[in-house]
């Protein structure tokens, strides 16, 4: 294991160091946030969701220890706290209002409704990868770490996704 930033903060938080539990919330939380946003629908849900990632990684702190992107397995963390809400209470996912989307991603309430509309017509592999990288930033490496898919795979999926995306805004909003 190298010896990088990523790593020695993966080494902290393995040996439950709280100064490296803030450093982690204040490097991912409101990428996270954003995440759990866009697929919930809800930012009281997505709070409450993000909460329970964060308790259920500093309870399982040790599994950090050799862990190359301590962010990335945040998302991955939050991603399966998310499949744990939504089987256990029976949330449902809605799709994102304009309103919500402009808080996350600030664009205007013109854009956010075609973006949202675009968005609901992909596949639910497809619409995540969207998700993770425009709302919660990650790169194709991140995002491959947290759905267990080489990031080539990733990067093609996701282009496809845009290119998608691209020909059904341009012809609804010509």
């Amino acid at each position: 294991m190298s010896d990088t930033p990523t790593h020695d903060l993966a080494a902290r938080l393995a040996r439950g160091d709280e100064a490296a539990f803030a450093e982690l919330y204040d490097a991912c939380a409101d990428r996270l946030h954003g995440y759990l946003v866009a697929r919930l629908g809800s930012r009281d849900t997505a709070s409450d969701v993000l909460q329970s990632a964060f308790l259920r990684a500093v309870k399982s702190r040790r599994r950090f220890r050799g862990v190359e992107n301590p962010i990335a397995y945040m998302f991955q963390i939050a991603r399966n706290e998310l499949a744990r809400a939504t089987g256990k209470r029976r949330i449902v996912t809605q799709k994102l209002s304009a309103n919500e989307l402009f808080i996350v991603t600030n664009e205007s309430a013109d854009d956010a409704e075609a973006i949202v509309a675009a968005i609901g017509r992909l596949d639910a592999d497809d619409r995540e990868l969207v998700e993770l990288k425009i709302y919660a930033g990650l790169t194709f490496r991140e995002i491959a770490a947290i759905v267990d898919r080489p990031p080539a795979t990733v990067a093609t999926q996701y282009r496809r996704a845009l290119t998608s995306l691209r020909e059904w805004l341009t012809k609804q909003y010509r």
